[in-house]
């Protein structure tokens, strides 16, 4: 990472932090200029968006970000999870704003381009178009995909070959344990990480749990992965209708 650069973090939803944590800690720790942003408002199936906001909140406040550098852009404009992909034209001008206010030398960690979640899909593109023209380093972070499986079963922290090489964070066990522990502060998303969560403790046992890939733009004109994505496992959201959505934001 770039130690002299302001760092700005852009999710989808709150908790998608679980997949970032030790970058930011580490940036936190060198004194960094941090910034977390949330393009959807999180509540998707009628979950308490003001707890989800209190929850990464708290979280994140333990690893040294403030709650005046945390933007809640997708709760203020109204973004329903789920459909972010369709309500770009809002949220790129909001993202943008921010960023303009910070040099314009800067480094954007966004989630992967991998088909896991439309929204952290379309959390890529957003950035991307947000930051064009200026002088910010996208890198992105893998939350989860299904690539190569079916039915309900996914990776976590797999960055996808096709995304490019890949730079890790040498990690101790004491970090590898709490992140496990930070993820367990989310009460209201116990179902998910139900799921998430025995996958994310295997991971850390990897050399390095936690890698970021340069954001390649000419990606966006390829379906993340071969098969059927996990968005489409779970939902009614085909790639062909999520690509003609976002047919402006994308690489042609």
């Amino acid at each position: 990472m770039h130690s002299d650069l302001p760092l700005v973090v852009v999710m989808a939803h709150p908790d998608d932090e679980f997949a970032v944590f030790p970058w930011l800690e580490a940036a936190c720790r060198e004194r960094r200029n941090v910034h977390c942003c949330w393009l959807t408002n999180g509540g998707w199936g009628g979950q308490d968006i003001d707890r989800r906001r209190a929850e990464s909140t708290a979280v994140l406040r333990t690893i040294g970000v403030p709650p005046e550098a945390m933007h809640f852009i997708g709760e203020r404009l109204e973004i329903p999870d789920g459909e972010l992909h369709l309500r770009l034209d809002q949220v790129v001008p909001a993202l943008r704003e921010l960023l303009e206010t910070l040099p314009e030398a800067i480094e954007v960690l966004v989630p992967a381009w991998e088909g896991g979640h439309q929204d952290h899909d379309a959390t890529q593109l957003a950035a991307a178009a947000a930051s064009h023209g200026g002088k910010a380093r996208l890198r992105q972070f893998s939350l989860y995909h299904g690539a190569g499986l079916s039915g309900p079963w996914f990776r976590v922290l797999a960055p996808l070959a096709e995304n490019g090489p890949s730079s890790g964070l040498p990690l101790g066990l004491f970090s590898r344990i709490k992140c496990i522990f930070r993820c367990t502060r989310y009460p209201s998303q116990w179902k998910s990480f139900l799921g998430l969560l025995p996958f994310y403790g295997l991971k850390m046992f990897a050399r390095r749990p936690f890698v970021l890939q340069d954001v390649n733009f000419s990606r966006t004109a390829q379906r993340p992965h071969q098969g059927k994505l996990l968005y489409e496992r779970r939902t009614a959201l085909t790639w062909e209708a999520f690509a003609e959505q976002t047919s402006a934001y994308r690489s042609r």
